[in-house]
């Protein structure tokens, strides 16, 4: 799949007996989006004089974060949530935000529209704006019901950077943290959200174990953020990695076919190009998502 300035179909109600409705994202606001993220990305770069690279001769972060951050928000959205704590993790130590496709962090077979291209975007750099898109494409303001979302900004320098500033660009809602959160972190968390506000689901993405060699239970997570959550909140784990057993112990995943399956017909419907690829890349594209996307029910 590729980014493409052309009128776009989002989900805009979760799933109500059986059925789903969808809006257009017409194609200037996807322009608009696309110039303002570039440009404020340059604004931080330039006014902090911070080394960072987030494009190349194949790649462009803002290109993925507007052609795969929606996607993944309209399985947020048919999964019906309303109101989403997002728990990034960003590193100002990683200079470049793409890899080599044919590097040891190249999961998948590169599909055949984009063979000639040396580098890939990271995965877990362009999950961690689905904030900033969430907020572009209006999603908090779907009929039907609204689907809010809070963003944990922890208080290392390392852990902010040109991320939290452009997070402070757009304005959208933050929530202060204590420390920045990590699987298999034994210490309890403290967030400082809205008096009274509970999260039905959390969302994690691109947040790394403790260490390596650490393991931790699905039962550790929850019990850290339960108390900012409603009784039977879900979780959404983010991450493009290899599969790790030694994480969400006794935590049993859900299947993303009934969701992923209509998030991949939504973009078949508005992307010409998407509908004309070979089923192997088809394939390839869905395996990326269900790979990065693990859920579990509260």
């Amino acid at each position: 799949m590729i980014y493409r300035a052309v009128n776009e179909l989002v989900a805009h109600q979760n799933r109500r007996y059986g059925s789903s409705l969808g809006k257009y994202i017409h194609n200037e606001q996807k322009k608009n989006a696309w110039g303002k993220l570039n440009y404020f990305l340059g604004g931080e770069k330039r006014k902090n004089d911070i080394d960072v690279s987030w494009q190349d001769a194949d790649s462009h972060t803002v290109s993925d974060v507007f052609n795969y951050c929606p996607m993944i928000l309209n399985y947020l959205t048919l999964r019906g949530y309303a109101n989403i704590l997002f728990v990034g993790h960003f590193l100002t130590g990683q200079k470049k935000w793409y890899f080599p496709r044919d590097g040891d962090r190249s999961l998948f077979n590169t599909p055949s529209h984009k063979a000639q291209e040396q580098s890939m975007v990271d995965p877990n750099i362009w999950v961690q704006f689905i904030p900033l898109v969430h907020q572009a494409y209006k999603y908090y303001e779907p009929a039907g019901y609204k689907m809010s979302m809070h963003t944990c900004v922890p208080p290392e320098s390392r852990h902010r950077g040109i991320m939290h500033g452009v997070y402070q660009r757009y304005e959208i809602d933050l929530v202060p943290v204590a420390k920045q959160y990590k699987h298999a972190d034994d210490a309890s968390i403290s967030i400082e959200t809205p008096r009274g506000h509970k999260y039905d689901c959390v969302v994690f993405a691109g947040v790394p174990k403790k260490t390596e060699n650490t393991q931790f239970s699905h039962h550790h997570v929850r019990s850290i953020f339960a108390p900012y959550c409603d009784p039977h909140f879900d979780i959404v784990d983010l991450n493009f990695q290899p599969e790790d057993h030694s994480k969400h112990i006794e935590g049993a995943a859900l299947k993303n076919d009934e969701w992923l399956n209509e998030v991949f017909a939504i973009r078949n419907i508005w992307d010409e190009h998407f509908r004309a690829l070979p089923e192997e890349d088809k394939a390839i594209e869905y395996a990326i998502l269900d790979n990065m996307i693990s859920t579990y029910e509260g």
